[in-house]
């Protein structure tokens, strides 16, 4: 009896090869043959799945999505509310390999999307969808007196989404674990006081 696969569970792990190919070799070793290579498998089998690379960069870009809503879920809840935003803060940046070629798929998936209306419309719906998850944190911070109220939680979570972004980028060009790591860590950890924090 033939055996069955699991079509979803296929893509993902494609999309999974993808990523450890641009944690070892970067963007540019992506191609529809490497990433076979690094799956294991043919290059007409990942095409049974991916017709071509933007497709299969699509793909990875929903993994990257899925694997960050992962790393949240298995978070340390515990303490004020500035130390569960910190480290949910901190589960998206790139501070070690596997995530640092998640946010380079990210940002050459948004590069790419500039020329591609339905990219676009993805990344305005994750983009939406974070804004509202960020706001929630900030709103119940104000609501339980620990962040600052004079302001909307809507812009200050724009603000703090802002900072992540600028710190991820930044961070692509050093090394995880490194002394400019550990900079860049401690100086949005006193943005963030700055912002959220009661005077």
């Amino acid at each position: 009896m033939p055996k069955v696969v699991d079509r979803a569970e296929r893509k993902r792990e494609i999309a999974a090869a993808l990523l450890t190919l641009v944690a070892r070799e970067g963007i540019e070793a992506v191609s529809i043959r490497t990433v076979a290579a690094e799956a294991g498998i043919s290059a007409g089998a990942v095409q049974k799945y991916f017709a071509t690379k933007e497709e299969l960069l699509r793909e990875a870009f929903d993994l990257t999505g899925l694997a960050l809503v992962e790393r949240w879920r298995e978070l340390d809840t515990t303490g004020s509310i500035l130390d569960v935003l910190r480290r949910h803060i901190h589960a998206a940046l790139p501070l070690d390999e596997p995530s640092r070629s998640e946010l380079l798929v990210v940002l050459v998936f948004t590069a790419q999307a500039v020329t591609r209306p339905e990219w676009v419309d993805k990344l305005r719906e994750d983009y939406a969808w974070t804004v509202d998850v960020t706001t929630q944190f900030i709103r119940y911070g104000q609501d339980n007196g620990e962040f600052r109220a004079e302001l909307p939680a809507e812009r200050l979570a724009e603000v703090v989404i802002a900072l992540t972004e600028g710190i991820a980028s930044r961070m692509l060009h050093a090394e995880p674990g490194g002394e400019v790591h550990t900079g860049l860590l401690s100086s949005l950890d006193l943005a963030l006081r700055e912002l959220l924090i009661p005077r």
